[in-house]
């Protein structure tokens, strides 16, 4: 039989299901699958799944449920939303951000098949992923989009004897309107903070927060920054991440532009630090790129959280457990607990320590 994966990538990813939560908004608002967004059509399988058998009943009634106000019934809305993975129809990332966050955390590219002739072995390379998409094209987002694919991701654990999802990577940072919200009780970090209590690791960027550059005296400069964790890294029950040098962290400590705790409310923030200076993986269109960021950091501890589950078995639905092994294990790099929380993560150390 000959090897799909050689001409079809999608024959061999490890990516089960892609959810395109940048149409929920739409989707509820109208009760159809929108033409365009910010301007720009859709994409072909948007068109597909409005045509797709029995996805007209599916309209008819989440337009029945809106007008009477119901709340979302996500199997109703999981299959107008999930994008196909039938190459004609799939539609990969235009934004490199999330394809370099799962790399990190799974990738398997051996040097052999990279035409640019690296290996790029993430932390977890056997681990099944979900694409859970919150970004539109331009990287437009909003707090209400990704509150509702993580109630989502609850759902999926909801309807099964087994849950399927047992971690989320969140490498990405919301404003604290702190006007409007206590540090930590934000939607988004509420959210989290009940997945964590219903048995989902969550793993948050602390935020690139930690310097400032400014102006005075006609002249420019740079400043350092405490208590600037941005959400969903406020949230007491998640494992928020700062990033630290990948191969001297020791030496130079936390990096540069890594948020900063403690909190707003006064709890210490970061949990953890991982590498998330110049890390490279994967991007759309078959390259890989060096990035930095805390972005970067979190998919590092969201595979130590995965090895975990996958070695200790009995661990899967103890996230508050998980975090505190990853914390004991880490490595103390002499820096104040508000700059580096616990220290660096190390797998071995965490594996061995159950």
């Amino acid at each position: 039989m000959p090897d799909r994966s050689k001409t079809d990538p999608l024959a061999s990813t490890r990516v089960r299901s892609t959810y395109d939560f940048t149409l929920l908004r739409d989707l509820l608002s109208t009760g159809t699958l929108p033409v365009e967004i910010n301007g720009k059509s859709t994409p072909a399988w948007v068109a597909h799944n409005a045509n797709a058998a029995g996805n007209a009943q599916r309209l008819t009634d989440l337009r029945a449920r809106l007008d009477r106000g119901d709340d979302i019934d996500w199997s109703i809305v999981a299959p107008l939303i999930e994008m196909p993975h039938a190459s004609e129809l799939y539609q990969p990332p235009v934004i490199e951000h999330g394809t370099h966050v799962a790399g990190i955390l799974g990738g398997c590219w051996s040097k052999q098949d990279n035409p640019e002739g690296i290996a790029l072995i993430g932390i977890a390379p056997e681990i099944r992923l979900l694409d859970i998409r919150v970004f539109t094209d331009d990287g437009g987002s909003d707090e209400d989009t990704i509150v509702h694919a993580l109630e989502f991701l609850m759902y999926l654990n909801r309807r099964r004897d087994l849950p399927t999802v047992h971690g989320i990577n969140l490498s990405l940072s919301l404003v604290h309107e702190v006007k409007s919200f206590a540090c930590g009780q934000t939607p988004i970090c509420v959210e989290c903070n009940r997945i964590a209590d219903n048995g989902i690791v969550v793993v948050a960027a602390a935020g690139n927060h930690g310097i400032e550059q400014g102006t005075g005296t006609g002249s420019v400069f740079e400043a350092f920054r405490e208590v600037t964790i941005t959400d969903p890294g406020n949230a007491e029950a998640v494992i928020t991440v700062g990033a630290t040098h990948r191969s001297a962290p020791h030496t130079f400590g936390v990096s540069y532009f890594s948020s900063r705790g403690p909190t707003g409310d006064g709890r210490r923030k970061p949990d953890l630090l991982a590498p998330g200076e110049k890390i490279v993986a994967p991007v759309p269109g078959g390259g890989s790129k060096a990035l930095d960021g805390t972005s970067m950091a979190a998919p590092h501890v969201s595979g130590a959280a995965a090895l975990l589950m996958a070695r200790h078995r009995e661990l899967i639905g103890q996230p508050r457990r998980i975090k505190q092994l990853l914390c004991a294990s880490a490595t103390d790099l002499g820096r104040e607990a508000h700059f580096q929380g616990a220290g660096l993560v190390d797998v071995l150390r965490a594996l061995q320590s159950v």
